[in-house]
């Protein structure tokens, strides 16, 4: 799994770095963004494909959490504002899913204080750890924290199980608040399980941020009080740093993200031509 991420982090940078560089510049839409995505995907090594439809979505469209671009609804991608992307490959190594919030150019005070919430909250989750017993229903709060004390919620699942090229959504591990028995999603986290680890904020009419990566549960320190357990992040793909607002964020914070980035860069830079690396050498800078 760790190697077909690498793979699938090596696609998305690829494609962030292009819709960066031709935004604005060029006619890009939607679905011409999501075509180029797959065939970026199409073009690592044992890619079999995507894992789930594409959630392309730019400006207000992303407040809708599953919203699928067709020929009506299409939107340009203009050089301002927030673009989503929501995705995932099959690879012989496993199933990916991640979803990044892209800076496409300037952005309301708003919606940058969403993201860096999104990021917070993403990270801190990431970085929990806790006794082995728990289920997804103890730690969800770890994420909706940096929400709920600005009086923000998100209307979905934090998080779900991942198969090996199998389900993307896969039960029976997963993150939420409340008991929803029909998901049947709410197991004790056991060594191995892979979960998603995707927070988000939708301002219906205005716009809508998800930062998704998937991580596996491993175990930490055992000791007197028995066995703790931890998180390792599978996603390698860098977080927008130009849609980051740093004041909103703890020393802590900071430094999860650069200690983050830092594993990015180190995996997937040597995939990438000569110029795609110092850009995401840049990317990833220390904040």
């Amino acid at each position: 799994m760790k190697k077909g991420h690498i793979k699938d982090g090596t696609a998305m940078v690829k494609f962030i770095y292009w819709l960066k560089h031709n935004v604005g510049k060029q006619e890009i839409t939607e679905i011409s963004a999501q075509e180029y995505l797959d065939s970026l995907r199409s073009e690592q090594e044992g890619n079999l494909g995507i894992s789930f439809d594409t959630i392309s979505a730019y400006g207000s469209n992303a407040a809708m959490c599953h919203y699928k671009a067709t020929l009506e609804s299409n939107a340009a991608i203009e050089p301002r504002g927030l673009y989503l992307v929501d995705s995932g490959g099959q690879y012989y190594e496993g199933t990916t899913d991640v979803t990044r919030t892209i800076a496409v150019g300037p952005l309301t005070d708003g919606e940058r204080e969403h993201f860096t919430l999104t990021v917070i909250s993403m990270l801190r989750l990431a970085a929990v750890k806790f006794l082995y017993g728990c289920r997804g229903l103890t730690l969800d709060y770890v994420a909706r924290e940096p929400f709920w004390s600005r009086g923000i919620n998100f209307d979905h699942g934090t998080g779900h199980g991942v198969g090996y090229l199998l389900n993307v959504h896969e039960r029976p591990n997963g993150f939420r608040w409340r008991m929803v028995a029909e998901r049947q999603d709410n197991c004790v986290l056991e060594e191995g399980m892979i979960t998603s680890d995707e927070p988000g904020v939708y301002i219906e009419g205005s716009h809508g941020v998800r930062t998704e990566n998937m991580i596996v549960c491993k175990k930490a320190e055992f000791n007197e009080y028995g066995q703790f357990m931890e998180f390792e992040p599978l996603t390698m793909v860098p977080i927008d740093l130009e849609a980051l607002d740093p004041s909103l964020m703890t020393e802590r914070d900071k430094t999860l993200l650069n200690d983050y980035h830092k594993k990015v860069y180190d995996a997937v830079a040597p995939h990438l031509t000569e110029e795609e690396a110092n850009w995401l050498k840049d990317q990833t800078r220390a904040i």
